[in-house]
């Protein structure tokens, strides 16, 4: 077994070689040491691939554990003197039996004082191993189903249990709702939760349990059969990500570890060590006002804006006005906790400047608003998450007014998202024609700079009501500094490889000059790859054509490169060609979405030209992350994909014809 950090997690674990157990590391949580656990993962019918690290990532950002992944259950779980390491094992595991010796030692490590953790489908595993039965209590079983996935109420029915003495209700959580669990072998428990199977989403019309406890030998189990995600389905991802759903399981996992439950909720406004090097930086401590200041202002206001409890306050009907972010950003992932009073308004502004008096003539609005008692909320244009006035939400689940909802924008060149309590309800193009079609039917006709800034602040907003607003934090995706790293030293080819048709050599296609300059001249045709693989990065280069020829030409950038070698294998190509530099082409139909105006499903053209003179030095800069692909030429985005296959691949430069040079080459991962 070997420590990685946090940060390769959500990057690496993912594609965890079988048999390999990864111990992740984490911060210590300032009440106590960490609590090794084991996430059981390897096989499933459901996407084991995803859940297994969503689930060692829950647990690892709550700040209490250290986890480690096993996808090798056989192997790990028979070696007694490694199990002994652990303090609970969370199972997410549903395939083959482990064999007599894991058998064996998990068992008696259990009987003798481990905790276990069974989440989801876990409880449909090993039929007929009856100590295995009877540690879960209630299994699926013949009979046993669930209707549609769907969002629906887990009330909590025992607050006499450490688990569950603070914890909120999950109201609205997306899952599946399992139904007739099988009682096993007259095993004991207790029921902490429970919810109702409506027969509208093809339920039983009963009552069903959703979190249970109960003792095996000295044991402690807790079970609960939320946490559904099925392979592919990204939707049914949002059961891990209700932020609900990932407290009920770490608090399950404390006690089943400890018997404890620390705290039902961290301390706001602090970042873990893991999250730190995941790239995120608080924009507000939780006691002092550092990081804002007021709109078209020097300094925080002197009234209007409290800071009570760990939370940005706007005082009702106090004054002070919009206060903004003094820093700008350009890619970046906004995350902040939000409440309203009764009939309250306020806004999340973002890439806001100060060329105009208002904040919302040139930031996009996310809204903040209690949908039931203010007028807003009856048009879904103005309720609660919306791109305010422009597009509505969907799906959207809000808490009661008077809890916290978590907010979420994602900004990556021109592609927005709006998130909500774990939930993706909205996204949209800022340079597409449904955008402009919807700005000139607005009230935002009349402002030219409205959404156009390729940069800008975050604004929270004065509307004369009682909000509040916490853990502030925001991830940038295009810093540069000491995360960025050559992928060309300038020198020689190392670490490239290549695939050329014709047996071709590279050292008769490649060549590397004193400068720096990495030449192509174009034939055979192939490319050279990268011999590592890169999910989440931005891809910085420069390329030009001969510029003593000026023969135009043609060539690419291929990025996530899967399969075998081959002339066009499958990717997503940055096109080099001359006079379409810009534009993307869909090789052998990898997964993404474009903009239907601009594509015939292969090649999806770019917004405008911004290609410099052939001969001249152009740079390209591509962040692809998670789903999204951003493409910007000589510094303007020009072309964007999202819902991309978010899959490790190689990088590509191509051989395809014409002598190209390249050289500046810098990747940057992101998280």
């Amino acid at each position: 077994m070997s420590q990685i950090k946090i940060a390769a997690l959500v990057l690496a674990v993912l594609f965890v070689l079988p048999g390999r157990a990864l111990p992740c590391a984490s911060s210590s949580s300032p009440e106590g040491e960490l609590i090794p656990v084991l996430v059981v993962s390897g096989a499933n019918n459901h996407w084991w691939q995803w859940t297994g690290p969503s689930l060692a990532e829950m647990l690892t950002e709550s700040g209490y554990f250290n986890v480690t992944i096993t996808n090798d259950p056989a192997r790990d779980l028979a070696d007694a003197q490694g199990l002994s390491a652990y303090r609970a094992v969370v199972l997410d595991y549903n395939g083959p039996r482990w064999g007599a010796a894991a058998e064996r030692t998990f068992l008696q490590a259990v009987r003798e004082g481990l905790g276990v953790s069974v989440i989801h489908a876990a409880n449909n595993a090993f039929n007929g191993w009856t100590e295995y039965e009877e540690m879960v209590a209630l299994c699926w079983r013949e009979g046993t189903g669930h209707g549609a996935f769907h969002a629906f109420n887990v009330e909590i029915g025992d607050r006499q249990h450490p688990i569950t003495r603070d914890l909120p209700p999950l109201l609205g959580h997306p899952d599946e709702l399992y139904h007739n669990l099988v009682h096993m072998h007259g095993t004991d428990y207790r029921i902490l939760a429970s919810a109702v199977s409506a027969k509208e989403s093809g339920g039983t019309g009963r009552r069903e349990p959703m979190a249970i406890v109960k003792e095996f030998g000295q044991g402690r189990i807790f079970h609960t059969p939320l946490g559904h995600v099925w392979p592919g389905v990204e939707a049914t991802q949002a059961s891990h990500r209700d932020p609900a759903l990932r407290e009920l399981i770490v608090r399950g996992t404390q006690w089943a570890a400890t018997g404890q439950v620390r705290s039902g909720h961290r301390q706001p406004n602090q970042l873990t060590a893991a999250e730190r090097e995941a790239g995120w930086e608080l924009l507000f401590d939780g006691a002092t006002s550092a990081g804002w200041r007021g709109f078209r202002r020097d300094a925080f206001p002197e009234q209007g804006w409290a800071i009570e409890d760990g939370a940005l306050r706007k005082v009702a009907q106090g004054g002070g006005g919009d206060i903004i972010s003094e820093r700008s950003f350009r890619d970046f992932e906004f995350e902040f906790d939000w409440r309203v009073a009764p009939g309250a308004n306020s806004g999340v502004f973002y890439r806001v400047t100060e060329d105009h008096n208002n904040s919302w003539e040139t930031g996009p609005e996310y809204q903040v608003l209690d949908d039931e008692l203010h007028g807003d909320g009856r048009s879904p244009l103005t309720g609660a998450a919306a791109l305010y006035g422009l597009i509505p939400c969907k799906g959207k689940r809000l808490a009661e007014v008077g809890s916290w909802n978590r907010g979420r924008i994602v900004v990556v060149g021109n592609r927005v998202e709006h998130w909500l309590n774990g939930s993706r309800v909205l996204s949209y193009d800022l340079n597409s024609e449904r955008w402009r079609s919807l700005k000139t039917g607005s009230k935002f006709s009349s402002m030219p700079d409205f959404g156009m800034s390729p940069a800008g602040h975050i604004v929270l907003q004065d509307h004369g009501d009682d909000v509040w607003y916490r853990n502030l934090r925001v991830r940038s995706l295009d810093a540069r500094g000491d995360r960025e790293q050559a992928l060309f030293n300038g020198r020689d080819l190392t670490g490239w490889t290549h695939f050329l048709l014709d047996k071709g050599q590279p050292q008769d296609v490649w060549q590397v000059t004193d400068e720096g300059v990495l030449i192509c001249k174009g034939r055979p045709i192939g490319y050279l790859r990268t011999k590592a693989n890169y999910t989440n990065f931005t891809l910085r280069l420069n390329w030009r054509f001969n510029p003593i020829t000026k023969q135009a030409g043609n060539s690419g950038v291929l990025l996530r490169q899967i399969g075998p070698d081959k002339v066009w294998p499958r990717s997503i190509e940055a096109q080099l060609q001359s006079g379409a530099a810009g534009d993307f082409w869909n090789i052998d139909k990898m997964p993404m979405k474009v903009a239907e105006e601009r594509t015939n499903g292969r090649n999806t053209a770019r917004t405008d030209t911004n290609e410099r003179p052939i001969g001249e030095w152009n740079t390209y800069e591509i962040t692809l992350w998670q789903g999204h692909c951003v493409l910007r030429v000589n510094g303007e985005v020009l072309n964007y994909a999202w819902d991309c296959q978010e899959v490790p691949g190689k990088i590509c430069l191509q051989s395809e014809g014409a002598e190209i040079h390249f050289k500046d080459i810098y990747l940057m991962p992101l998280p």
